[in-house]
């Protein structure tokens, strides 16, 4: 069982390790349940195991959390990268080769929501392509329902609100 979490943690790792932006818990989650590597609850204790051990870092949201791995992260990767099978490779490529783009547009449009120190709420919405922030808009509103709407909306019409600040500005 021990030699079984190593290989979990080195190959959340290794996920980690190969992308250029933060993984959700539900994105590194998603790889072990779609490959039957392990169950749900396994998952999340390796995932908070390497938090708790400092080879990964969060970042928490009101609706989700990302991973980055660390230097620890790394040159732990480094020391085990061995345990990793041609076959664990081979399914990590495939999870790539099928989800990146969905991930990268998943991590690209974000927005969470804070308490404002004179009351009400501070909404922030970011939007990315690539490296390149190229929207970040910070909302005052009065009530946390408010906050919550924004940030579910954000996600689904950045693009028209992107568009419709761009044509007001340009005019």
């Amino acid at each position: 069982m021990a030699e079984l979490d190593l290989l979990y943690k080195i190959t959340t790792l290794e996920l980690l390790s190969r992308v250029d932006f933060p993984l959700t818990n539900t994105q590194i989650t998603d790889f072990f349940l779609n490959a039957n590597y392990t169950d749900w609850f396994r998952a999340q204790a390796i995932i908070h195991n390497l938090e708790e051990n400092k080879m990964i870092t969060s970042e928490t949201s009101h609706n989700s959390t990302q991973y980055r791995i660390t230097s620890e992260g790394l040159h732990t990767l480094d020391l085990f990268k061995d345990k990793i099978t041609e076959g664990i490779q081979q399914d990590i490529e495939a999870y790539f080769k099928e989800n990146k783009m969905q991930i990268k547009a998943t991590n690209a449009i974000t927005a969470d929501y804070y308490r404002a120190t004179g009351g009400g709420f501070l909404v922030n919405c970011k939007a990315q392509e690539e490296q390149t922030e190229i929207l970040s808009l910070n909302l005052h509103v009065d009530t946390k329902e408010q906050a919550e709407a924004i940030c579910y909306n954000w996600k689904v019409k950045y693009e028209d609100v992107y568009m419709t600040i761009l044509d007001q500005l340009v005019q």
